[in-house]
């Protein structure tokens, strides 16, 4: 990205306190800071759309429902399993309590005994495979509910009431992004880095980063009134254009700031040397 650079010296009047800036600028974009999507967990009908799109919507906040019918049939099936199990295993371990007792008396066979060990063991892993079974349902029916992963502006919903879905298939129903925090992402040549680190009079970019402040003008000139520092940068350097990505954190309360909106990156290096 091609960068135009120019440095401006400041004095205190009447001091010995002087320092430089080093001002560039790049062209910049705004990326959403956390994106989730909502997809369905299992396979169902769409009974009902609780957004519209372009709401705000918190964390956990249903916004879609999946008709609930199979699934709690699913779960009343499983809990008559689950009883039934309770049930059996009750009479099984009542059974080997009396085997045992009278094989310590020397009136019933070892063997008795042992059958009925056997057959209390089998029946509470029968009773466990039906707690699970149970434990699943629950979960199944929870999520005919298709909440909110995140805090955010929801996206319009990408499918309508009545229609089919299948369980992690197909395009997300739909999607949230947050917008308070953003990220302001801008592309620095690498040669250009390295010569800043030298001005500077630092050899880690973590030292560099503390010594840059970063402020945003938005199409048409304005400045934004709100100014962070970079945050981290991509591992690597991109091989058409030599530069690296950095990505700053900004706070945008008001929302100003959109994903995909193309803003002026004005990065200033403090204290650089000339």
């Amino acid at each position: 990205m091609k960068a135009i650079a120019f440095a401006a010296a400041l004095a205190f009047f009447g001091g010995t306190v002087a320092f430089a800036q080093d001002v560039t600028r790049y062209e910049g974009r705004i990326e959403a800071k956390e994106t989730g999507v909502l997809s369905a967990q299992l396979d169902g009908v769409i009974a009902e759309i609780l957004f519209v799109g372009g709401e705000f919507v918190e964390e956990g906040q249903p916004l879609i429902l999946i008709d609930p019918f199979d699934a709690e049939t699913a779960l009343a099936a499983a809990q008559a399993r689950r009883d039934a199990a309770q049930v059996l295993l009750q009479g099984a371990e009542q059974e080997a309590e009396r085997a045992t007792t009278l094989s310590d008396r020397g009136v019933g066979s070892t063997a008795r005994r042992d059958q009925t060990e056997t057959s209390r063991a089998a029946f509470a892993a029968a009773l466990a495979e039906a707690e699970a079974v149970l434990e699943q349902a629950n979960r199944d029916l929870e999520r005919t509910v298709i909440r909110a992963p995140i805090s955010g502006r929801v996206s319009r919903p990408g499918i309508s009431g009545g229609a089919f879905v299948e369980a992690e298939a197909g395009a997300p129903l739909a999607s949230i992004v947050t917008l308070d925090p953003v990220l302001v992402a801008y592309d620095v040549p690498y040669a250009a880095r390295l010569a800043t680190l030298r001005r500077a009079g630092v050899t880690a970019v973590a030292e560099l980063h503390d010594r840059i402040a970063i402020s945003i003008e938005l199409p048409g000139g304005t400045m934004y009134d709100q100014t962070t520092r970079p945050g981290f940068a991509s591992a690597g350097v991109d091989p058409t254009t030599g530069a690296v990505t950095v990505w700053a954190e900004i706070a945008n309360p008001d929302t100003l700031l959109r994903p995909g909106m193309a803003v002026t990156v004005l990065s200033t290096v403090e204290g650089a040397s000339q």
